[in-house]
Order: C-alpha cells, then sequence, then structure tokens
C-alpha cells in the first residue's frame, strides 16, 4: 500500500545526505585552490595573473567601464586587457563573455572598491540562492537550508566568484513560481537567465511540453525587454562585437588546449578533446549526449512531477552543452544531495547520486590527473534522476497535474 504523506512528515534526522564523508571529500579540492591562492596572494593578484575571486574582476571591469562610459572596449581583447592592467596591474588576459544586456547589473559593483564590491556580490547571490531553495531543501531534506551553500559546486562558484548562485536562484525561483501556479513570475525568472542564456537551454522545451505557454511568452517578452533597454543605452555595438568576436573566441575554449579552464569544464567535447580525440568523432559524441540529454527530459516533463523534471534538467543542462564550468552546478549538486537523502534505491544509484555531487571539485581532481571524467559523472547523475523521476511518476500518476511525484516515492512504503 502507498501512503503519500505531507510534507512535514519528512524525516528528522540531523545527518548530513548521503554521510559526512561526501560532503568533506567533495570540497577538497577547492579548500586547497583557497590555500594555494592566500599562498600566492601577493599585491592584489594571485600568481601576478589573476584577482582573487578570480571572474568576478570580470563583473567588476565591466561595471568600472561602464560608469567611465568605455563600454565599447568590453568587447575588444586587447583593449579589455589594457583596461583591466590599469585598474589591477600586471593580471593575465582576461575577457568579458556576457552579452550587452547584464551591463547595468555590473554597475552598483564598480561603484565599490573591489574587496567590498566581491563581498557584496557572493552575499547577495548567496542570499538568492538560500531563499530560493529554500522550499526545496526544507521540504525534502528537512535540514537547514544554509547546507546548500556548502556542496562541492556552491564552495565552487565562491572561488571561482561566478555567477552560479544568481543562475541557480533563478532557475529554481522560476520553477518553485511554476509550481506554485503563477507563471508569469515564473516566466520573469526564466527570461532574467539571458544572463547566461545557454544554462536556460532546456527551459522553454519543459514548458512547451508542459503546456505553459503563458510562462514560455513572458520569458521571451523579458528577453525583449533587456535588449531593448540594453540597446537604449549602449548602441548596437556592443551586441555586434559580443556576437561576432566573443562568441568565436568562447568557442574556441571547448579545446581547452591544456588551459587550466579544461579542469574545471563539463563539456563532453572538452573532455574528449584533451584526450586527443579527432575532432569529428568528438563532435559526433558530443551530438549524441546532447540528444540523450535533451531525450530523457522531455520524456519526463509530461510525466513527472516539476520539482522531479527541474533537478533533472538542472544536470542534464550539461550534457547538452558543449561550452560550461563547474560553478554553475549549483542546482544540480542540491539535486544530488536531495537525492542521496532520500530518493535512491539501490547501492549503483546511490553511488551515481553521490558521484554527481561531488562532481563539481572530484571531476577537477580526476581531470587533473589525465582522467576528465566530470561529464561521465554528470551523466551518471542525469539517469539517476530520470529513474528517480519516472518511478515517482509511476508511483502517482497524478504528479503532473499537482507536482506530488517525488514526495509520493519518498513517501512509499
Amino acid at each position: 500500500m502507498t501512503v503519500v504523506a505531507p510534507p512535514a512528515a519528512r524525516p528528522t534526522e540531523s545527518r548530513l545526505p548521503g554521510g559526512l564523508l561526501p560532503w568533506v571529500a567533495g570540497n577538497l579540492v577547492v579548500l586547497a585552490l583557497f590555500l594555494l591562492d592566500y599562498r600566492f596572494f601577493k599585491n592584489g593578484l594571485i600568481h601576478a595573473n589573476v584577482a582573487w575571486g578570480r571572474d568576478f574582476a570580470n563583473v567588476w571591469t565591466a561595471g568600472k567601464a561602464v560608469l567611465g562610459g568605455q563600454v565599447g572596449l568590453l568587447y575588444d581583447l586587447k583593449a579589455y586587457h589594457h583596461f583591466q592592467q590599469s585598474l589591477f596591474g600586471p593580471i593575465g588576459i582576461h575577457n568579458y563573455s556576457y552579452p550587452p544586456l547584464t551591463l547595468p547589473l555590473m554597475v552598483p559593483f564598480g561603484l565599490l572598491p573591489y574587496g567590498v564590491a566581491l563581498a557584496a556580490w557572493l552575499i547577495s547571490t548567496g542570499w538568492l540562492f538560500v531563499r530560493a531553495a529554500s522550499p526545496w531543501w526544507r521540504e525534502r531534506a528537512g535540514l537547514p537550508v544554509l547546507l546548500v551553500l556548502l556542496t562541492p559546486a556552491a564552495l565552487a562558484n565562491v572561488w571561482a566568484g561566478h555567477y552560479g548562485f544568481l543562475m541557480g536562484a533563478l532557475l529554481l525561483f522560476g520553477w518553485h513560481a511554476l509550481e506554485r501556479g503563477r507563471p508569469y513570475l515564473a516566466g520573469l525568472c526564466f527570461g532574467l537567465m539571458a544572463i547566461k542564456p545557454h544554462l536556460a537551454v532546456l527551459v522553454p522545451l519543459i514548458l512547451m511540453l508542459r503546456g505553459e505557454w503563458r510562462a514560455l511568452a513572458m520569458a521571451a517578452i523579458t528577453v525583449a525587454v533587456l535588449v531593448a533597454i540594453s540597446l537604449l543605452l549602449f548602441g548596437m555595438k556592443p551586441w555586434h562585437d559580443f556576437l561576432t568576436i566573443t562568441l568565436s573566441f568562447q568557442a574556441s575554449l571547448i579545446n581547452a588546449n591544456g588551459s587550466f579552464f579544461r579542469l574545471m569544464s563539463t563539456s563532453t567535447s572538452t573532455a574528449l578533446l584533451g584526450l586527443h580525440c579527432p575532432r569529428a568523432i568528438t563532435n559526433a559524441i558530443q551530438l549524441l549526449v546532447s540528444a540523450t540529454g535533451v531525450v530523457i527530459v522531455a520524456r519526463v516533463a509530461r510525466r513527472a512531477a516539476l520539482a522531479d523534471v527541474a533537478m533533472l534538467a538542472a544536470t542534464a543542462t550539461f550534457l547538452v552543452l558543449p561550452y560550461a564550468f563547474n560553478y554553475d552546478l549549483t542546482v544540480s549538486a542540491m539535486g544530488a544531495a536531495l537525492l542521496m537523502r532520500s530518493g535512491t534505491q539501490g547501492p549503483l544509484e546511490r553511488i551515481g547520486a553521490i558521484a554527481g555531487f561531488m562532481a563539481a571539485q572530484l571531476g577537477m581532481l580526476l581531470a587533473a590527473l589525465g582522467l576528465p571524467l566530470m561529464p561521465v559523472l554528470l551523466i551518471g547523475l542525469a539517469f539517476v534522476q530520470y529513474r528517480v523521476a519516472m518511478r515517482g511518476a509511476a508511483v502517482d500518476p497524478t504528479a503532473r497535474r499537482d507536482g506530488r511525484a517525488g514526495e509520493a516515492l519518498a513517501h512509499s512504503a
């Protein structure tokens, strides 16, 4: 007999999902990187090459450029490098890889000293991520929500000074709003993901398959408004340069050529090219992995509870994309932790969930050892999430309407 219990009846044991070991071992790489950065931090730079907070240097630089009326240099690699040198000293080559619609967001951080701005960035985006994760974490894990800031992906994002908390928050806010019957708010959140649009690649597919046309329309309107505002403020040239120069440069990073980026990549293509796989074979395998990610999400989109679909899609996104990095795995790692808490059946599924949870940092270590297996870890996690979502839909066929599948599965006997 199957009994569907309310969320309040969740287990109250205080132990970490999966036990202490995955949380400790899964964060050792970034803890070591923090120590190395501190060891070689001098005159505001690490190894005389990068700023503390790493990619946040681009956020702060963009804010300074906008405030100084120098938007044009943001998408000119040489001019951008010279401008950053004027701000930081002998910093290594960076690039501003985000569309012009992000530039208004950068301005408040450009008004602050660098260290204060970095702290404000991490605190504000971390706070948003905690708020967005709270209804998912409390109902399914029954543990303090601040733990979502301690997953391997979350700490990798803190170390990199990146967008992982912000993008994860928008994704979670959007799905939760849709689950609560607020499609326009959901569409607004999804539209704001145009800050890094590739991370929302599966969102339109899910919305279409579930018939959420109002949310889809609102997302499209939000993107259109953001683009229009950026055109009014900055003109067409930044968009032209972004589309013709920046995107081409970013695509070239898929083949990491032995750079540090390869350690952080979630890409099947980057992993195979790092193993000197021929380009044609690499492209074929990437296409197969991408298609698999699309198919498994499409299969659950109509059948399973929205919460289960959302967690699967968060991981499958990194199967689909040939260009993505570990600091954006914040929602995927949270989903893996929820599986470790109550969603797996059998040792193989449990291993898949734990390995996927640790992927953001374990993958870096393996890649450094010549085994770029982060994509494999994420493929394993995606298939565990797929199996759990399909089981949940089978336990309660009405879950498609009311979002109960994951809870029904967790409370079945």
